[in-house]
C-alpha cells in the first residue's frame, strides 16, 4: 500500500484522476462480474442482510436496494377474513416470496424488530408477508385454527401478480415454526413450497408437553434441569385451563396461572379431579409421572397434540427445511430442533448462542462473530432456494 502511494504521489495531478477512474471502473466491472453468477449475488444479498438484522452499526442494504413499501391487506380465507402485512420492493416485477407467522403472543405489526425484518427481506428480493393471528397473537394462547389459516394465506400469496409462485417458501418463530411447519405439509400447497424456515421451533408437542411439566431438558437418554419462561408456562397454563368444562373455578385458574395473580393454593379446596390434575401438572411433576398424567386428559386434547406436532406430518414433508435455535433458549428447548433434523432428511441445522430465544441480543464479541457467520450459511442457503 506504501508503495502504490508513493506511486500515486510520483504522478501528475491529470494522470492521477485517469489512474483513479481507471481503478474506480476496474473495481466496479470486478464487482459487476462477480454478481453475474447465482451464487454470487445471494452471497451478496446474504452479507447485506445480516447487517441489516444484526445491527452491527452498517448497514450497507439500505444505500445499494430500493426503500419497500408495505401493505396492510385484508384476504379471504373461506367465510372470514385473514390480516397481514406485505413488504415488497415497488421496482421489481416479481419476486420470490415467504410467509411468515410469529407464533403465540408475538410482537405486533409495528414492533421495530418485525419492520426491520420485513424491510430486510424486501430488500434481499423476497415479496414478504406476516400472516397476523388476533388469538394466538394477544391471548396467550394457541388456536389451532391456524394452520388451515397458513394455508390460505400462503395460496394468497401464490395469487399476487408481482410473486414468483414456483420460489415460495414458509417460516416462522417459535409456535408460529411448527406451526408453519405442518402448514407445510398440507396436500393444497404441499408440493408448492420450496423451503421451510423454523427458528426455535418444536418437533413433537407431547415430548414438550412432558418437558414444561417437568421442568427438565430432554434429548434421547439424556435429561437435565430446564426451568421454561413465563410466557412459556403461561401458555401451557392457558391451554390446560381450556380443558376444565362446567368448571367453577376457571376464572381461578387463569387469574393466577395465565394473568399472574397472587392467589394462595389454599384458595383451591374442593378440586374435581379435572381441577386437581390440571393444578398439579402446571406446578410441575417429575418426569416419570408426566406420560400418565397427560395420559388422563381429554381426548380432543391430546389429539390436537397430535395434529399440531410437525412429527406427525415429517413423512409428508418435500420441502427443504432450514431450522435454527438458541442453545439455552428457555421458550422451547433446543432438543425439539436437535430431534426435528434428525427426522427430516432434508434439513440443515443451525446452532445460535448469542441470541434470546429468537431475537438477538450484544453479549460475548466472539461468540457474536461466530453467529454472525453460521447466520450467514443458513440464510445463504435459503436464498440461493429462492434465486
Amino acid at each position: 500500500m506504501q508503495k502504490l502511494l508513493t506511486l500515486l504521489a510520483l504522478i501528475r495531478p491529470k494522470t492521477k484522476i485517469r489512474w483513479l477512474i481507471t481503478l474506480v471502473s476496474l473495481s466496479g466491472f470486478i464487482l459487476f462480474l462477480l454478481l453475474m453468477t447465482p451464487a454470487s449475488r445471494s452471497a451478496f444479498h446474504t452479507a447485506m442482510f445480516i447487517s441489516q438484522i444484526l445491527d452491527l452499526g452498517i448497514k450497507p442494504q439500505t444505500w445499494l436496494t430500493s426503500e419497500p413499501v408495505r401493505y396492510e391487506i385484508t384476504y379471504s380465507r373461506g367465510q372470514q377474513q385473514g390480516q397481514a402485512d406485505i413488504y415488497r420492493d415497488p421496482n421489481s416485477t416479481t419476486q420470490a416470496a415467504i410467509l411468515l407467522f410469529l407464533g403465540a403472543n408475538a410482537a405486533g405489526p409495528n414492533d421495530p424488530d418485525v419492520i426491520n425484518l420485513g424491510n430486510a427481506l424486501a430488500r434481499a428480493g423476497f415479496v414478504t408477508m406476516f400472516h397476523w393471528s388476533p388469538t394466538m397473537g394477544l391471548h396467550k394462547n394457541i388456536d389451532y385454527d391456524e394452520v388451515d389459516n397458513l394455508v390460505h394465506a400462503f395460496q394468497y400469496l401464490q395469487s399476487l401478480d408481482y410473486v414468483d409462485n414456483r420460489k415460495i417458501g414458509i417460516g416462522g418463530f417459535c409456535i408460529g415454526a411448527s406451526f408453519a411447519l405442518v402448514a407445510a405439509t398440507d396436500p393444497r400447497i404441499r408440493d408448492d413450497v420450496v423451503f421451510v424456515n423454523a427458528f426455535g421451533p418444536y418437533f413433537d408437542a407431547k415430548d414438550l408437553f412432558y418437558q414444561i411439566t417437568s421442568r427438565s431438558w430432554i434429548y434421547g437418554n439424556q435429561t437435565s434441569p430446564w426451568q421454561p419462561d413465563s410466557l412459556t408456562l403461561q401458555v401451557f397454563a392457558n391451554e390446560l385451563i381450556e380443558t376444565l368444562e362446567d368448571s367453577d373455578n376457571v376464572d381461578k385458574f387463569y387469574n393466577k396461572y395465565v394473568e399472574s395473580k397472587t392467589i394462595a393454593d389454599s384458595d383451591f379446596t374442593d378440586l374435581t379431579y379435572s381441577e386437581n390434575l390440571v393444578k398439579r401438572l402446571i406446578d410441575g411433576v417429575t418426569l416419570n409421572e408426566a406420560p400418565d398424567l397427560y395420559e388422563s386428559l381429554p381426548q380432543p386434547f391430546r389429539r390436537n397434540m397430535q395434529f399440531i406436532s410437525p412429527s406427525s406430518h415429517a413423512h409428508d414433508l418435500t420441502a427443504k427445511t432450514f431450522v435454527l435455535h438458541d442453545r439455552h433458549d428457555n421458550l422451547i428447548p433446543i432438543s425439539e430442533s436437535y430431534k426435528m433434523t434428525e427426522a427430516l432428511p432434508n434439513a440443515q441445522f443451525t446452532e445460535l448462542v448469542s441470541f434470546n430465544h429468537v431475537r438477538p441480543e450484544e453479549g460475548n464479541f466472539i461468540n457474536m462473530i461466530k453467529d454472525a457467520i453460521n447466520l450467514f450459511r443458513h440464510t445463504y442457503g435459503i436464498i440461493r432456494e429462492a434465486h
